[in-house]
C-alpha cells in the first residue's frame, strides 16, 4: 500500500490533502465517503469548473466555513477523484467477496465487453471508477463494481462503441479487412503496425483488432501469410536515427530512402516522438469560468490588447540606478504593467495551458495527424510567449531585490540568475484571483528564495576557494623564520607556473593581492577589458595548472 500513495501523482493539490485526512475517518464513514466521490465522479463533465466546496460537500457533507473562490476544472477533477477512491479504497482492506454485488477485475471487463486492457485503462481517466480490494488469493488488486461499470457505459455510449471494437466479426468484414491489408503488404512494404493502423483508420476498428485479425488468419492458413509480407518492426535504433536525421532538417522523403522504409511508417515514428514530447510536459493553469465561453479566445484577445501600460512608467522608467552595468540598466526600459493588463497577461497565460491539455487530451495515439500536433503545440507556444512578456515586465523587480541580497564573496549576476529562476515559478503559481499584484507575490518570493540559496552560495564559494588556491598554496599559520621564508619560496614558485595575466585573476579574485578584498569577475573584466566569462575561464585554467604542475600557458585572445 506504501508503494501505492508514493507513485499517485495529483493535479490539484486541495484534492491530495482531502484524500490525506479521508484516512482518518473512521472506517463506516470512510467507506461511505468512497461512495459518494464515485457519485460525484461519474457526474462530473469534463469541460465545466466545480468550485471547490461543491466537491468537499459531496464527498464529505461538510460545507466550509470560509468560503474559498477556487475553481476547479473537471478534466483536473476526473483525474484526481479516480485517484482519491483508490487510494482511500486501499485503506478499508475491503475484501471482494465480501459485497453485496459482483465485483469485475480487468480482466474480467476485458473478456465481458469485448475490449482491450487498454481501452479499459483509457476508460479509467474519462471516468471509470477502480476500487482496490483483497481478492480471494490475498492479494490487493483494482477491481470495479459492476453497478459503477454499467452506469459508466450509459452515460458514455459513445466512447464505448469506439472501444468495443472487437465485437464479433461478420465474415465480409474479415475478408475485406485481409485483402486491404494484402494490398498494402505487397505494395507500400509497410510494417505490420502501419498496416493495422491504416485498415483499421478505413474500416473504423481499432488497430489491435486488425492485429488479431490478421495473426489468426495465417495460424489458420500458414500457406498464404499476410504479416510475414511486410516490412520488418522498426527497431529503437532505427527510430533513434530517424528522429536524430529529422531534427536535423532531413525532409521526410529523403529520410525514408536513406532507412529504407515507406514514407509511412517513418512519419509514424515522427508522429510518435512529437506526441511523447507533449505528453512529457507537465502543465498546471489557474482555471478561470470564461475559459470554457465559445468566443474565450477573441474575449481574452481583446482584454490584452485593450489595455494600456501603467501611466507612471515614463517616472519609473527615467529612475534607472546609475551604479549599475548597462545589460541591467537595459532591463528597466522594458515598461511596467498595469493592474489590468497584468491581469490580461495572466489571464491569457493560463487560458492557453488550459488549450494546451483539453487539445493534448483529446489526441489519438493512434491517428494523431501532423496538423493535430501544430495546433497543440502552437497552445503551448503562445503560453510561453506569454509568460516570456510577463518575466520581462518584471526582470528589474529581480534586480532590485538582489541588490538588497548582495554580499562580497558573491556577484550580482550570480544572484539576479538564482532570481531569475524564482521569478518564473513565481509566473506558473500566481493567481489573479486573489486580487493581490504580482509584484507583491514575486518579491516574497524572491525574498524567500535569496534568504535560502545565498548562504549556500557562499558556501560553495569558500569550498571553491579551498579546493583551489588553499590547497595549492600552504599554511602561512607556521610558525619559524625558516618555514615562513619557505612557505613564501613555495607560493612564489607555484605562481611562477602562471603568466601574469593568470596570476593577477587569481590573487585580486580571491583577496590575495595588496588590498586584500575580493573582486568579482565583472569588476576584473572591465578593469582587464575582457568578458566575464573570459576571467573565469582564465581563473579556471590556472587553478588547474596549479593543482595539476601544468605550465602551459592560457591561450592569448584574438582581440
Amino acid at each position: 500500500m506504501g508503494i501505492i500513495w508514493q507513485v499517485l501523482k495529483y493535479r490539484i493539490d486541495s484534492l491530495a490533502a482531502l484524500a490525506r485526512q479521508l484516512q482518518f475517518t473512521p472506517h463506516d464513514t470512510r467507506a461511505a465517503q468512497v461512495s459518494a466521490a464515485e457519485d460525484l465522479l461519474h457526474s462530473i463533465e469534463p469541460f465545466t469548473a466545480y468550485p471547490l466546496e461543491f466537491v468537499v460537500f459531496r464527498i464529505t457533507g461538510y460545507r466550509p466555513r470560509e468560503h474559498r473562490e477556487s475553481l476547479l476544472t473537471g478534466l483536473a477533477l476526473q483525474h484526481d477523484l479516480g485517484l482519491l477512491i483508490e487510494q482511500v479504497s486501499d485503506t478499508l482492506g475491503m475484501h471482494s467477496d465480501a459485497l453485496a454485488e459482483p465485483v469485475l477485475q480487468i480482466q474480467d471487463v476485458t473478456e465481458r465487453f469485448n475490449v482491450t486492457s487498454k481501452t479499459i485503462q483509457r476508460w479509467r481517466r474519462k471516468g471509470l471508477p477502480a476500487r482496490r480490494f483483497i481478492f480471494p488469493d490475498g492479494k490487493r488488486r483494482v477491481g470495479f463494481l459492476v453497478s459503477s461499470v454499467e452506469r459508466f457505459f450509459a452515460s458514455h455510449l459513445d466512447q464505448v462503441a469506439r472501444g468495443m471494437n472487437f465485437a464479433q466479426m461478420q465474415d465480409a468484414e474479415r475478408g475485406q479487412i485481409l485483402d486491404h491489408a494484402r494490398r498494402l503488404a505487397m505494395g507500400c512494404r509497410c510494417s505490420g503496425a502501419e498496416i493495422a493502423r491504416r485498415v483499421a483508420k478505413r474500416l473504423n476498428r481499432t488497430p489491435a483488432t486488425i492485429v488479431h485479425a490478421l495473426r489468426k488468419h495465417d495460424q489458420e492458413h500458414p500457406e498464404s501469410p499476410i504479416l510475414s509480407l511486410a516490412a520488418p518492426e522498426i527497431t529503437q535504433d532505427e527510430r533513434a536515427r530517424i528522429v536524430r536525421r529529422f531534427r536535423r532538417g532531413l525532409p521526410l522523403r529523403e529520410l525514408a530512402r536513406r532507412m529504407c522504409r515507406s514514407r509511412t511508417d517513418v512519419y509514424r515514428v515522427i508522429m510518435e516522438e512529437r506526441l511523447a514530447k507533449l505528453n512529457r510536459r507537465k502543465i498546471k493553469f489557474i482555471h478561470d469560468p470564461l475559459y470554457h465561453d465559445a468566443n474565450a479566445g477573441a474575449a481574452i484577445d481583446v482584454i490584452v490588447s485593450q489595455e494600456e501600460l501603467d501611466p507612471a512608467h515614463d517616472v519609473e522608467g527615467s529612475r534607472v540606478p546609475r551604479d549599475l552595468p548597462p545589460y541591467f540598466q537595459a532591463l528597466y526600459r522594458t515598461p511596467l504593467l498595469s493592474p489590468a493588463r497584468e491581469r490580461a497577461l495572466f489571464l491569457k497565460f493560463n487560458f492557453h495551458k488550459f488549450q494546451f491539455a483539453a487539445a493534448r487530451r483529446k489526441l489519438d495515439p493512434q491517428f494523431a495527424r501532423s496538423r493535430s500536433m501544430d495546433e497543440v503545440e502552437s497552445h503551448l507556444r503562445k503560453a510561453i510567449e506569454t509568460k516570456n512578456a510577463i518575466i520581462s515586465a518584471n526582470l528589474r523587480l529581480v534586480v532590485s531585490v538582489a541588490r538588497k541580497h548582495l554580499r562580497p564573496a558573491l556577484s550580482l549576476m550570480e544572484l539576479v540568475s538564482e532570481g531569475n529562476i524564482t521569478l518564473m515559478r513565481a509566473v506558473e503559481g500566481f493567481d489573479i484571483h486573489r486580487g493581490h499584484r504580482f509584484s507583491t507575490y514575486a518579491t516574497l518570493a524572491l525574498m524567500k528564495g535569496f534568504a535560502r540559496n545565498v548562504g549556500q552560495m557562499m558556501s560553495a564559494r569558500c569550498a571553491g576557494l579551498k579546493d583551489g588556491v588553499l590547497e595549492a598554496i600552504p599554511d602561512h599559520r607556521v610558525t619559524g623564520e625558516r618555514d615562513r621564508f619557505s612557505d613564501r619560496e613555495q607560493v612564489r614558485q607555484l605562481l611562477g607556473r602562471l603568466d601574469e595575466r593568470e596570476r593577477t585573476v587569481l590573487l585580486a579574485h580571491y583577496g590575495l593581492g595588496d588590498r586584500g578584498l575580493p573582486v568579482t569577475f565583472d569588476e576584473l573584466g572591465q578593469r582587464m577589458g575582457l568578458s566575464k566569462q573570459r576571467v573565469r575561464q582564465i581563473e579556471k585554467l590556472a587553478l588547474a595548472k596549479l593543482r595539476d604542475g601544468n605550465v602551459a600557458s592560457a591561450p592569448r585572445d584574438s582581440a
